[in-house]
């Protein structure tokens, strides 16, 4: 257990903490679980070669992760359901929660407020504004967060001396779970073959299979061997990278997690960050884009004219906001200004955080991108709060655009005509010299 240990916390980054809580239960006590393991068995046909150079078919019965940890979830066992549902991230904020009773002042070190930052200069309402910076007795602080990954080791007597899980491994992994299978059998002959030598599965060696499983749930790993291919839209596997130290695969031969490994987990969880970060810039884009296309209109109701090659935002923004004018801004003046900075800080933070990556400064490069996430998340949430202030704004009225209505001017030309004819008339008339 402390070896494990040991190995997992070369998994997590600096100012996380490892918490193991392990326990042994018997199968036959816990009936749902017992059931839901009894479902998740499987069995296909298998075609061999004997010596006697012929194929035989026999069945080979196998253990299926995915039934089974969708059993698991569905039954109303504790000691599964209740691990799995604790596992879930978006609970963590329900049960994982920071309390001072007591504490005159907030320790910033150990906890954050989950209210963002923008919400300091823009409270919903004046009493929000007026009850600022007060702190009550039994105010409860959410943390950095805290993540359960369960781990199910499978202690199976008196089954099948060759039972497996599907793929002929012996651990199954997901997102928020580790089933690992275990039983008495020195070994199992595998299908894989090294040079002339055949390999075999220990299922003693839960260690191994438990590290590499906590290595793709947590530090997001995959095996060495596979690739994912967009062209194939399935993983490519390419065998002559599975043998080396580490926990994966059949041709493994360590139960260590090498520093490449550590490294790979980093560089990953870089990528991760500034993914989502990206992810919530485009989604904070079209959220504006939304806005402007369903209130930024001209007065008859079309959308703004202007470079093809611009969107209608950036032209509202050129035509209202670069530009001095006296019209009513469609966007708050704080809004743009702000995301105009925060779009140039991001992008000097995206160049810093390249150069760190070339010059293989992986620490300093997390704390990069930890700090690009963690902005753009406020920034997204200030976005969505101004824009959702402008709507409740916009809910007294309606605005409807309408082209002007050409009325006929036929009566209007027939009444000049017929004035005009008139006046001749009296002209004609009180002209003639026969009075």
């Amino acid at each position: 257990m402390l070896k494990l240990l040991k190995e997992r916390k070369k998994m997590v980054h600096a100012g996380q903490e490892v918490i193991v809580i392990s326990g042994s239960h018997a199968l036959h006590e816990h009936e749902k679980l017992s059931v839901a393991v009894s479902k998740a068995m499987r069995s296909h046909s298998l075609h061999e070669t004997k010596s006697d150079g012929r194929f035989h078919v026999r069945t080979k019965t196998y253990l299926d992760g995915a039934i089974l940890k969708e059993e698991m979830e569905r039954s109303a066992d504790v000691l599964s359901a209740g691990l799995l549902e604790v596992s879930d991230p978006s609970l963590s904020s329900r049960f994982f929660l920071k309390q001072h009773w007591m504490d005159e002042q907030d320790n910033v070190q150990d906890s954050i407020k989950h209210k963002p930052i923008w919400e300091s200069y823009m409270p919903r309402n004046k009493k929000e504004k007026r009850g600022a910076g007060k702190k009550k007795h039994g105010a409860m602080y959410r943390t950095y967060g805290t993540r359960v990954i369960p781990v199910f080791v499978l202690s199976l007597a008196d089954f099948d001396a060759e039972l497996m899980m599907e793929e002929e491994s012996l651990v199954w992994t997901s997102k928020d779970v580790v089933i690992v299978l275990e039983h008495n059998n020195k070994m199992i002959p595998l299908s894989y073959v090294s040079e002339t030598t055949r390999q075999f599965a220990y299922p003693s060696l839960a260690q191994r299979h438990i590290l590499a499983g906590l290595a793709s749930a947590v530090g997001g790993l995959s095996t060495p061997y596979e690739r994912a291919s967009r062209i194939h839209e399935r993983p490519i596997v390419n065998w002559l990278w599975s043998a080396g130290c580490h926990p994966f695969g059949p041709f493994s031969n360590s139960s260590q997690i090498s520093q490449i490994l550590q490294d790979v987990a980093l560089r990953t969880t870089i990528y991760a960050r500034v993914d989502a970060a990206l992810r919530k810039i485009r989604d904070t884009s079209e959220s504006v884009q939304s806005f402007a296309s369903d209130h930024l209109k001209t007065p008859l109701g079309e959308p703004v004219k202007g470079n093809k090659n611009k969107s209608s935002t950036e032209l509202w923004v050129e035509k209202f906001y670069k530009k001095v004018t006296t019209m009513p801004k469609p966007f708050p003046h704080g809004l743009v200004e702000r995301l105009e900075e925060y779009l140039d800080r991001l992008e000097e933070q995206l160049v810093d955080l390249s150069s760190l990556l070339y010059d293989h400064r992986l620490v300093d490069a997390s704390q990069n991108s930890t700090d690009i996430l963690q902005s753009t998340i406020f920034t997204e949430q200030y976005v969505e709060r101004v824009l959702s202030a402008e709507r409740d704004k916009m809910e007294c009225c309606s605005i409807e655009y309408s082209h002007p209505k050409q009325s006929s001017q036929a009566f209007v030309y027939g009444g000049i005509l017929l004035a005009g004819f008139l006046v001749y008339s009296l002209v004609i008339f009180f002209s003639s010299p026969v009075r």
